[in-house]
């Protein structure tokens, strides 16, 4: 038989058991994203029976003595003690394959011929093929011995007659071809993106680039359609490594006239609040301040019903549609957004408001007079007061049902915002606490004060799981907790700005003395750190200057 009229029978061959495996592969669960994932630049296991059959061979020795690779998914009617099913199946291909070469007269020179029976042509044409494969494995590694990376047919169409294994590109569906590249890290991609146009078209497949960037990165919790995950994951990963070297463009935003106490931003806006009774929103983008909301500033103050804060801007909160704050006064006040319009007072503390938090039900503030108060948000309506701490109640945090409040008489509190009942406290500093972050999954709570410590207890069972001794000379006045990216962001009178690993504590970056006083508040991101002080200034550290594809993720 002539190998022009066996290329169609093996097709046809192939086609038959890629069928056939497929089923197999739908009908038992895929393994575990926890599993050991498939990557194909490492070698698929062979039992001691193949390599035994192989031997034969005295060009596939190097296939034999390779490493033992990851795992595949077993077929269920294979023996316990052999190769799974779809090693067994491209191992018997790769046999017939062999057998054919055999009877056939010799092949011609190929792309990627891995295991030839010999030339006849002379050493000048196997030197070549050598060289071919020699060039080909340094952009694929360790494909072809695994059984995948060879072609059966060119991109014009041209035969490959000496062939090893199976161009997954040429059996499967592109739906299975990207279900099994989604399991290679992001350097074993961009190899197959050198392979051919086919593979090159597969590993830019965007739902095997979010399976990388998750997988490096963590969830994106934020809007994942028509998303370039390639181009993310390149972004994300300059970040982080402008991160680990510290690596920041610094600004300074100018025009509060007295202390800064609280600041909150997104990607467009940067909103602070000052001792001066003002409310700066700023541009993050230029830093311009756009917008200035306070009596001094208002040209017809007398026109607006609600008024607006008398005393010092402590606190603030916003989301897409509110901005609550918190004043010296002993009021909150709620403006909408985006015409920042006061519309609600919430007059019920007897002191200062010290904090503020609020979700899509309730608003939380908490004050100097030991009290925290929980409102309604649609209508303001006072629902509980929340009593328990002996000082003054310095933050608070909500989280789903959970409200966290760290005092000044060195306790964290868990609350039960239904039943207002405290359902634990967390003892173990010395002194007063000024500072707390609840995480999002509210099973980590980190707290710090004026004992210069920083502690992260675990909440379920109540227990410190570590201490952050003398994180900063003086009082720790602001925390921020990333946890996406495992970072704990400090901000402390000692005038510096440290970020910590949330995993243990160690320290990763710090900027002291970038201002002139106490920093009072400090936020971040993934792109920034936001941090406000004494000194009337706003300091924005941005990690993400002049990165490219920025818009891809964050547009």
């Amino acid at each position: 038989m002539s190998d022009a009229s066996g290329a169609p029978r093996l097709r046809n061959r192939i086609s038959t058991r890629a069928r056939s495996t497929i089923t197999r592969i739908l009908r038992d669960p895929p393994p575990k994203r926890n599993d050991t994932p498939l990557n194909f630049t490492e070698n698929i296991a062979a039992t001691t029976s193949v390599s035994e059959d192989l031997a034969h061979s005295s060009r596939t020795n190097d296939v034999r003595n390779q490493s033992r690779g990851p795992r595949v998914v077993q077929d269920g009617s294979d023996d316990p003690g052999s190769t799974s099913g779809i090693q067994s199946w491209l191992l018997k291909l790769r046999n017939v394959n062999r057998d054919r070469q055999a009877r056939s007269v010799t092949p011609r020179g190929g792309f990627m011929n891995t295991v030839a029976q010999g030339y006849s042509s002379g050493q000048g044409k196997e030197r070549s093929h050598r060289s071919s494969v020699g060039s080909h494995r340094k952009v694929l590694g360790h494909l072809i011995p695994s059984g995948f990376g060879t072609m059966l047919n060119s991109a014009g169409g041209n035969r490959r007659d000496s062939c090893t294994g199976i161009d997954i590109m040429t059996v499967f569906p592109v739906e299975i071809v990207s279900q099994i590249l989604s399991y290679l890290d992001h350097n074993s991609l961009l190899s197959c993106e050198l392979v051919s146009h086919s593979w090159r078209s597969a590993a830019l497949s965007s739902h095997v680039w979010r399976h990388a960037f998750e997988a490096e990165h963590g969830t994106w919790k934020g809007r994942s359609y028509w998303r370039d995950w390639k181009s993310m994951f390149e972004v994300k990963t300059t970040l982080n490594k402008r991160w680990l070297k510290g690596q920041v463009n610094p600004t300074y935003l100018k025009g509060h006239t007295d202390s800064v106490y609280c600041v909150q931003f997104d990607q467009e806006k940067i909103i602070t609040g000052s001792r001066d009774r003002t409310i700066r929103v700023w541009d993050i983008a230029t830093g311009e301040c756009t917008k200035i909301i306070g009596s001094a500033h208002d040209p017809n103050p007398g026109s607006n019903t609600i008024g607006y804060h008398k005393g010092s801007i402590l606190c603030l909160q916003f989301d897409d549609r509110i901005l609550v704050t918190g004043s010296s006064d002993h009021t909150c006040i709620v403006y909408s957004l985006p015409d920042f319009e006061p519309f609600l007072t919430l007059p019920g503390h007897r002191m200062g408001v010290l904090d503020v938090c609020f979700d899509d039900l309730h608003i939380v503030s908490c004050s100097k007079d030991t009290s925290v108060c929980v409102w309604e948000r649609s209508t303001g309506l006072l629902l509980s007061r929340l009593r328990g701490h002996e000082g003054p109640v310095n933050a608070v945090q909500l989280r789903g049902n959970l409200v966290a409040s760290a005092s000044g008489d060195a306790r964290i509190k868990l609350w039960d915002i239904e039943s207002g009942y405290c359902v634990r406290t967390f003892s173990g500093h010395t002194r007063g606490l000024a500072c707390i972050q609840l995480s999002e999954d509210c099973k980590t709570i980190v707290s710090g004060g004026n004992d210069q410590s920083i502690r992260v207890w675990d909440v379920d069972s109540g227990s410190l799981r570590y201490e952050i001794r003398d994180a900063h000379k003086s009082l720790v006045r602001s925390l921020y907790l990333d946890s996406q990216n495992g970072r704990i962001i400090s901000g402390s009178y000692d005038q510096s700005v440290r970020v910590w690993d949330l995993e243990g504590g160690e320290s990763l970056l710090n900027f002291p003395r970038w201002h002139g006083s106490w920093i009072l508040a400090a936020r971040a991101d993934d792109r920034r750190i936001v941090s406000t002080s004494q000194d009337s200034q706003v300091l924005v550290l941005d990690f993400s200057s002049e990165i490219r594809g920025l818009g891809s993720m964050f547009g």
